[in-house]
């Protein structure tokens, strides 16, 4: 017995599709979740150290641990004054692209319509116009004509009508 081997790859979901459990709030909740543990950690290592019979010992580990967190906290200041600094150049650099690139395709925009608009003006009076006049002109003629039979048929069946 022999089995069908099938040589079309798997579909597989899309993203909107398969929803992914790792969605903006759950990390948000998750980030603050693990930054409070780690707070309370500090807080209960801090206490525990506290409480132990070699003070100066402890204290000079604590300051050494301090001093390591405000190293960190001015990397992190120099991290951030870099980043406003990016930013700042990246809004510089859209602002001149906005200027050097959509405002002339703005104008070109802008031309392109008020030749279009005289395009239609000129059609209508030139084109449109005569032949709207000829149509109407063609339908009222119509209506005379119509009429003027309609006329002759009256007279000539009042004229049979005598003749009865």
């Amino acid at each position: 017995m022999t089995q069908a081997v099938s040589t079309t790859p798997p579909i597989e979901p899309t993203q909107t599709e398969a929803q992914s459990p790792w969605t903006v709030q759950r990390i948000v909740f998750l980030s603050a979740g693990v930054l409070g543990g780690v707070i309370a950690l500090i807080f209960v290592v801090g206490l525990l150290l506290g409480f132990t019979s070699e003070l100066e010992v402890t204290a000079t580990r604590i300051e050494y641990i301090r001093n390591l967190f405000f190293i960190v906290i001015g990397i992190e200041g120099i991290l951030i004054i870099g980043s406003i600094a990016v930013l700042i150049v990246q809004i510089t650099r859209l602002i001149n692209m906005l200027k050097r690139d959509v405002k002339p395709v703005l104008t070109t925009a802008k031309e392109t319509v008020d030749t279009a608009k005289g395009t239609v003006e000129f059609v209508g009076d030139n084109a449109v116009g005569p032949i709207i006049r000829a149509g109407g002109f063609m339908a009222g003629l119509g209506v005379v004509v119509r009429d003027l039979g309609g006329i002759r048929r009256a007279i000539r069946r009042t004229k049979q009508d005598e003749q009865k």
